[in-house]
């Protein structure tokens, strides 16, 4: 009988003995939580949190954001100097109601100024712009670019695939 005993019993003092080695050598191999948590990676951030297609992260996204506010402040003659972005969101909020004139002209002016940019690309693609709204300009350079939503191409397919289902039915009809 303890012969039956002898194998198993070796190979668990054997088991317990180095148990707590092989935990003092696996807790030393790993960085501290508490400094990864500390310190994240900036490519980590990058990742997680982006927008406008994958290009601007979230902190990219607020400066632009911010930036817009100050712009939209600075043409209201508000001091944007010193203040937070909620305040400042405040303040140009309550122009923008009292003033609606204003805003309203600086809508246009930026209206105007985007109109402006798309005629430029449009005529480095060589798309005449007479007479074009800016809607109208950029659904063509999207179509130029291939864009995606409202390909030809995948309309087709997909008149030709009912077109097939028509015909199928139409088939099953005449041999019953």
């Amino acid at each position: 009988m303890i012969r039956k005993w002898f194998i198993p019993m070796v190979a668990l003092l054997v088991l317990f003995s180095v148990a707590p080695v092989w935990a003092a050598k696996s807790v030393t191999a790993l960085p501290d939580a508490s400094l990864v948590v500390l310190h994240p990676k900036e490519s980590d951030i990058d990742k997680e949190h982006k927008h406008y297609k994958g290009k601007m992260t979230r902190k990219d996204f607020e400066a632009y954001r911010l930036e817009k506010l100050k712009e939209i402040a600075t043409y209201f003659g508000i001091q944007a100097d010193g203040k937070s972005v909620e305040q400042l969101k405040k303040e140009v909020e309550a122009a923008k109601l009292a003033n609606k004139d204003k805003w309203e002209a600086f809508k246009a002016e930026h209206q105007a100024k985007r109109l402006e940019h798309l005629r430029e690309i449009a005529k480095e693609h060589g798309i005449k712009t007479e007479g074009k709204t800016s809607e109208q300009l950029r659904e063509e350079l999207y179509k130029l670019h291939g864009g995606k939503g409202k390909r030809p191409h995948r309309l087709e397919d997909h008149d030709r695939s009912n077109e097939d289902n028509d015909v199928k039915e139409k088939n099953k009809q005449n041999q019953v």
